[in-house]
């Protein structure tokens, strides 16, 4: 946010000065009118100094962070503590950069009158509209404490469902690099070593042997190529997952590999699941929960089946039936969100959904290590047995030349 500089008038007539950040001028002269100021000059500061330098922050806000703001800010407004006083404390606690500038404005903005939601919506990023729209629940049912707990729950499941599949993926993205290393380090270093060897024999090599040297000399001649070939690669993907209509083909193709679309399709039904739920315990009205929810899935593919819900619910619609027809969403899913339908009791139904699936996320990760590791395994194995080969090969007719010229020689002797 910019930041601004100010002179103002209070009531008695005294000339106050200072600094403060806002989105606009319009912004800033709201706050200091709110404050009973009379506002005499706005100026936007456009230089900054060491101290603005020392804080600018990269990476953003750790979830960690985020959570434990969440659970002290609870704690203190379930004892009573006003919320200024509890943004006050956690100021002074927070040592993020860029948390701490944004819980700052906000403070500021709730001793002005405004909401936390509002507050939270005006300033940086930190949270988003699902985090935003729980606190402004919260603060409208008198639970803002047990949202807080809610939300800070929300933002643990939510990091640990991303961390599982980073983990089941570390193993084979480790061996992967190490197998291309090893490949450059051959095709780069030994195979032309190799190559200067056998070319002063003048002998037919295997074609094992010689495979390995084409290849060597296409990645020495037009090592270039390649790295435009990839570069152009990586760009062009950019390019296509930008467009709605690349990203939803991306996500389509990634439901159909192999373990990997089973684990992210686990991970999409537990997200709906569970936030849907957590939406509604809150208070939200159902479409402004599915509204949310939807934003929420990061595969296009389940977020057009929430959204088709949501306007079926919106003519009147039963929830369930979007969701059976949908082939991305198991039939026991829909099965269970009818029966929270007819009990009223679907944000519960819909926690015990979320509960399942998060434990079988845990076991489809764990299932795709224990089958991952292996075939990287024998993939690994076979490449160096095949360089291996190569290397090896001509040395071995070589050896059997050398021995036949020497029974040659003996016979003749």
């Amino acid at each position: 946010m910019p930041k601004f500089t100010y002179s103002a008038r209070d009531t008695k007539g005294k000339e106050v000065k200072g600094k403060l950040e806002a989105k606009d001028a319009e912004s800033l002269a709201e706050i200091l009118q709110d404050k009973g100021l009379v506002v005499v000059n706005i100026k936007e500061q456009v230089s900054f100094d060491l101290e603005e330098l020392s804080q600018i922050n990269i990476g953003g806000v750790p979830m960690k962070e985020k959570v434990i703001f969440m659970r002290q800010l609870a704690t203190m407004v379930g004892a009573g503590l006003p919320i200024t006083r509890g943004l006050q404390v956690m100021e002074q606690q927070i040592s993020n950069p860029q948390f701490k500038k944004t819980i700052t404005q906000v403070k500021t903005s709730v001793e002005a009158g405004k909401s936390l939601a509002d507050s939270f919506r005006a300033s940086d990023e930190i949270f988003d509209e699902v985090a935003i729209n729980l606190i402004e629940a919260g603060e409208s049912s008198g639970n803002l404490d047990e949202i807080l707990d809610k939300l800070a729950l929300e933002l643990e499941e939510s990091k640990k469902l991303q961390a599982k599949l980073k983990s089941a993926l570390t193993y084979p993205i480790i061996l992967t690099v190490v197998i291309i290393a090893v490949m450059g380090l051959m095709m780069f270093v030994m195979v032309p070593s190799m190559s200067e060897i056998y070319g002063e024999f003048d002998a037919e090599l295997p074609w094992i042997t010689q495979f390995l040297m084409n290849m060597s000399n296409f990645f020495i001649g037009y090592w270039w190529a390649i790295l435009i070939a990839i570069l152009g690669l990586v760009i062009g993907y950019k390019v296509w997952i930008d467009k709605p209509k690349g990203k939803r083909n991306r996500d389509r193709i990634l439901l159909k590999i192999p373990i990997l679309g089973m684990i992210v399709s686990k991970m999409q039904i537990a997200q709906f699941t569970r936030l849907l739920g957590l939406l509604l315990g809150s208070g939200l009205s159902i479409i402004k929960a599915l509204e949310l929810t939807a934003l929420s899935l990061s595969n296009e593919m389940f977020r057009e089946v929430v959204i088709e819900a949501k306007n079926e619910v919106e003519k009147g619609g039963s929830l369930a039936l979007p969701i059976a027809r949908s082939k991305y969403y198991p039939l026991i899913v829909s099965s269970m969100v009818a029966v929270g339908e007819e009990t009223g009791e679907l944000d519960n139904v819909l926690a015990k959904i979320s509960e399942y699936y998060k434990d079988e996320v845990d076991t489809a990760t764990e299932s795709m290590s224990s089958i991952l590791e292996p075939v990287f395994l024998i993939i690994m194995g076979i490449a160096v047995a095949f360089i291996t080969l190569g290397v090896y090969m001509p040395m071995f007719q070589l050896s059997e030349v050398m021995s036949m010229v020497i029974d040659i020689v003996n016979l003749v002797v």
